[in-house]
């Protein structure tokens, strides 16, 4: 039994050798993320902080770049902080009130005489955003056929040409004036059939009032003349006459006259020995000094005053009864 002894000791050792050689190798604990390892050299640890697991520093990288990257993102979307956002909304509000309060320019429609040799060129107040429609008549209230027109300043105003009866082949006779801009002057020259002198008008913008619609009246018997039953004299035409034409007073100091007949829309005023009368018929007697139309068939006459007026009305003769 004493021999027996080195061989048992042998043995246990071997099957403790092959007991550890079957044993599974013990797996190391997972290691924390950079930001959540503790500091290396941390006390609270008390030990030195262990090396980076391979590929923890890509991951730490990557995951700053993405917040980088979202910030970028954000200024750039969001430049604003949201006091300055409600700063700019109130501004934006301020202002918008501000432009609405600003009053719109007046627009009007009215007829002036225009004379061929006057020193200066009448004035068309244009606006931008408005349309203002030009229109040439002669003495008898018949538009002008228009030959030729240009502007000179393209930057300010745009001028095209149309006709009343829709035929293309027939001569213009409205000139609509677009402005492009909102303040400046420029002008506007026009050539009408059979007038051999050019007529030059100013267009300015930036007025308190725009003429939608201007009327210029020629003292002359144009292209289309209507039939005249008695000769007029080819002089300048009355601003009191273009009053009477736009339905008011000739003058401060004329006096209203009742006008009885046939036609219910008639007007008249009375001025010293003069009667200034509003009407769509043809006053035949007594004689008229002056008469100024429109393409509408309306009709302003300078006559003496006197009580009945023969006149023809929807193609019959009939009379009109002026009374103070």
């Amino acid at each position: 039994m004493r021999n027996a002894g080195p061989l048992v000791i042998l043995t246990l050792l071997s099957l403790t050798a092959s007991a550890q050689s079957d044993a599974p190798a013990p797996v190391a604990p997972p290691s924390l993320p950079e930001a959540l390892a503790p500091a290396e050299g941390d006390p609270a640890m008390g030990l030195d902080r262990p090396p980076p697991a391979p590929g923890a520093g890509r991951q730490a990288r990557r995951e700053q770049a993405r917040e980088q990257a979202f910030e970028q993102t954000e200024d750039q979307l969001l430049p604003l902080a949201p006091e300055q956002l409600q700063a700019l909304i109130r501004s934006l509000e301020m202002t918008e009130t501000l432009s609405s309060a600003h009053a719109p320019p007046e627009t009007v429609m009215s007829a002036e005489a225009l004379r061929i040799d006057a020193a200066r060129p009448p004035v068309v107040r244009v606006a931008q955003g408005y349309g203002t429609s030009i229109v040439f008549t002669d003495r008898t209230g018949k538009s002008w056929p228009i030959t030729a027109y240009q502007g000179f300043n393209e930057g300010l105003f745009a001028v095209s040409a149309s006709t009343i009866t829709g035929n293309k082949e027939d001569l213009p006779s409205v000139l609509v004036v677009q402005p492009v801009a909102r303040a400046g002057a420029g002008n506007l020259v026009v050539t009408l059939q059979g007038l051999e002198t050019p007529l030059v008008l100013t267009l300015a913008l930036g007025q308190t009032q725009v003429d939608a619609r201007k009327e210029f009246k020629l003292p002359l018997a144009g292209p289309n003349a209507r039939p005249e039953y008695q000769a007029v004299s080819p002089r300048g035409i009355e601003t009191a006459l273009l009053n009477v034409l736009d339905g008011l007073p000739p003058v401060a100091s004329a006096v209203r006259v009742e006008v009885g007949g046939v036609e219910p829309e008639a007007m008249a005023w009375r001025v010293g020995d003069d009667l200034y009368l509003r009407t769509v018929a043809e006053v035949y007697s007594p004689e008229y000094s002056q008469r100024a139309s429109q393409p509408s068939g309306l009709h302003a006459y300078q006559l003496p005053y006197v009580p009945v007026l023969l006149v023809s009305y929807n193609g019959r003769m009939t009379e009109l009864i002026a009374q103070e």
